[in-house]
């Protein structure tokens, strides 16, 4: 199983606790950008935060939602998460509006791999 995250209504805080509460290791970033208005989320800063508290990050803008997401991407992330917890992030809130929802979950669970969205 893979977990599936949004940061937009969130704060670093409460994200690294939801994350810590569901017992993930790695988080996979799964923006095309991985930067915004809200800083703290911006790479240079989530990866060394994540790190303090035992989580290792991974940017994937391979498997952002501006271009087409090759099925090597998705073979990638489906062997990736075979012996870690994983979650998927990216900044939309409402999984079903983002591309970490119709796409990369819907094209997961065709290969059996459920996704929890957070």
């Amino acid at each position: 199983m893979i977990y599936s995250i949004g940061y937009q209504k969130r704060t670093l805080p409460e994200l690294i606790s939801i994350l810590a509460a569901h017992k993930v290791t790695h988080l996979v970033d799964v923006r095309s950008k991985p930067y915004g208005r809200k800083v703290e989320f911006n790479k240079s800063k989530l990866g060394p935060a994540l790190a303090l508290v035992k989580i290792d990050y991974l940017s994937r803008p391979d498997l952002g939602g501006f271009g087409t997401i090759e099925e090597t991407s998705i073979s990638f992330l489906a062997e990736y998460q075979k012996d870690k917890t994983v979650c998927i992030m990216c900044m939309e809130h409402d999984p079903a509006q983002c591309h970490r929802g119709y796409e990369i979950t819907s094209r997961l669970e065709k290969s059996g791999i459920k996704v929890h969205h957070l």
